[in-house]
């Protein structure tokens, strides 16, 4: 019996955290030692819902398993922890970033039956994304666009009667005292 592996799913225990998983998912974790490119397996799984069965554990699934390989390591984003006591002249400002892994999923198996990831999801193969199109405008439009916001900026100098005032003065040369 054949069945669709966005259907199946498993749910997985790691870092203390529970994390609900399918073949061919990208999910984030707490930092997991390894580099990017290496398989990881997760034994820790508490339930498989898969091929039209559900198989929960007590606490977990003896004959389940999920494989995947790591993506990349990198840390979050950072938080300021500040702490503050009144009428003390208590703070501490802290930074911190937290640690994570990038996982890819893979396969999750449940005994004999195993359930893969589409091929052109795994992390080898590129997927083919659309490209942007480019919007060609010809020059000669846009030179025109320039000009007339020039032009219309010098008409507003032009009708403003305190600029024309300002302008006289600076070409005769005279100051007038306010």
């Amino acid at each position: 019996m054949s069945t669709d592996p966005s259907d199946v799913y498993a749910v997985i225990r790691s870092g203390g955290k529970q994390y609900r998983v399918s073949p061919g998912q990208r999910i984030t974790l707490e930092r997991l030692d390894g580099e990017a490119g290496d398989a990881i397996s997760f034994d820790d799984v508490l339930l498989v819902n898969g091929g039209g069965e559900v198989a929960v554990g007590t606490p977990t699934v003896a004959a389940a398993s999920v494989s995947g390989e790591i993506v990349e390591q990198g840390r979050g984003r950072k938080i300021n922890v500040f702490k503050y006591k009144s009428k003390t002249r208590y703070r501490r400002l802290r930074g911190h970033r937290q640690l994570h892994t990038s996982v890819l999923v893979n396969e999750v198996a449940l005994g004999d039956q195993v359930w893969s990831a589409p091929a052109s999801q795994e992390v080898g193969e590129d997927v083919a994304e659309p490209e942007a199109e480019e919007i060609e405008q010809p020059a000669d439009a846009i030179e025109e666009a320039e000009a007339e916001t020039v032009a219309e900026v010098s008409e507003e100098h032009e009708e403003d009667p305190a600029n024309a005032e300002n302008d006289e003065a600076a070409e005769s040369g005279d100051e007038t005292e306010e």
